[in-house]
């Protein structure tokens, strides 16, 4: 059967991480953008074998946090010329935190791991996912250079955090076959886009320098699909 592989690696992952992360590109965002038309086949995701990974920086973007999150339900469309749409939907609820970025520490796991369900973070309870919907597929300027090594396609997505919707565009390298297809990317974005404010205020409420908050301002996004063509 013909599959596809999707590996936006956000880790589709959540990944927060300091400004300038020589491990992936920087996101270009906008404001929410029409969702791209559905042509071709259709490919269902396998949530039992896809996921999302996050990572955090603190202040300085040291002392690294990072883990997964699995996916509900997802589907993208692929044509004659490629991958044309398709989105994915995040189970905030699943989020874990790796223990190797902790020290190996239950304790401090389960401690980060209910702080990011909070309502400091993602407010899981008042908004249990998260989703993202493909709103262009281009070809990628060959001048432009990605940490994605054969990046050749520029993907647009209404990424939506929070209730709130905004388009993020980044590069992706693109492979199909006769067989399948795969999605490799790796992007940082301004985390306060989204309204995760976290870290941002002093003790006593007041703005603080980016370079003074507890959690680096940006947050790196990839995500890794497996998806099979609907009979």
């Amino acid at each position: 059967m013909k599959k596809i592989v999707l590996s936006l690696a956000i880790a589709a992952t959540m990944t927060l991480a300091s400004c300038g992360n020589k491990n992936a590109d920087t996101a270009t965002t906008t404001t929410e953008q029409q969702v791209a038309q559905e042509n071709g086949a259709k490919y269902i995701v396998d949530t039992q074998n896809s996921f999302t990974t996050w990572k955090v920086g603190h202040k300085g973007g040291i002392d690294p946090r990072w883990g997964k999150l699995s996916l509900s339900e997802g589907e993208v469309s692929i044509d004659e010329n490629g991958l044309n749409a398709g989105n994915y939907t995040l189970d905030m609820n699943s989020i874990e935190v790796n223990p190797l970025s902790v020290g190996d520490d239950q304790k401090k796991v389960t401690d980060l791991t209910n702080h990011l369900k909070s309502a400091d973070f993602f407010d899981v309870e008042q908004y249990p996912t998260v989703t993202f919907q493909i709103t262009k597929v281009s070809e990628l300027d060959p001048t432009i250079e990605s940490t994605i090594e054969g990046a050749n396609k520029l993907v647009s997505g209404n990424l939506t955090i929070l209730g709130k919707t905004v388009n993020t565009t980044f590069p992706a390298k693109v492979n199909i076959t006769d067989d399948n297809a795969t999605l490799e990317a790796s992007f940082v974005a301004n985390r306060t886009d989204w309204g995760l404010k976290f870290g941002t205020k002093d003790k006593e409420g007041f703005d603080l320098n980016p370079a003074d908050w507890g959690i680096s301002q940006d947050m790196e996004i990839g995500v890794y699909l497996l998806a099979s063509k609907q009979k």
